[in-house]
């Protein structure tokens, strides 16, 4: 009997430990895979951005998007989410995220017809560059 009863217990202090050593990777990868799709700085303010660009003499990158628009969320999931993604944007551009639901006036000032688009300016405002549609991080890395 005492046998039994120390097997249990021997069995449920290493279920304890595998269970808080299991819970413990979790929490890590999630905390690595926030930190992965929030490294890059979105502005919601255009204007605002315009003026950070111009004192770091950086471009503009505009991400137009819905929260309808099945390619835009999963460029939030794939494509903003890679580092290469990260760091290029980091290092040229101010990025500002724009709902084009939220913000008609803003897309029919840049001509938004279809979505994802990404529109990149100069400091003063002027389009450099317009990307449409669905990029993977390799397609946008080329373009930008």
């Amino acid at each position: 009997m005492k046998r039994i009863v120390l097997g249990v217990g021997i069995l449920l202090v290493v279920a304890i430990i595998f269970f808080a050593i299991f819970s413990q990777s979790n929490n890590v990868k999630s905390a690595n895979s926030s930190s992965d799709s929030s490294s890059i700085i979105w502005s919601t303010d255009l204007n605002t951005a315009l003026q950070q660009a111009k004192t770091s003499n950086k471009m503009v990158f505009i991400d137009f998007y819905t929260d309808w628009c099945g390619y835009c969320r999963q460029m939030d999931q794939n494509t903003y989410t890679d580092l290469h993604v990260q760091e290029r944007l980091a290092q040229s551009y101010i990025a500002v995220k724009v709902n084009s639901d939220q913000n008609p006036d803003l897309s029919t000032k840049y001509d938004i017809v279809g979505l994802p688009t990404m529109v990149i300016l100069d400091s003063d405002g002027q389009e450099i560059k317009r990307i449409s549609g669905y990029q993977s991080a390799d397609q946008l890395l080329s373009q930008l």
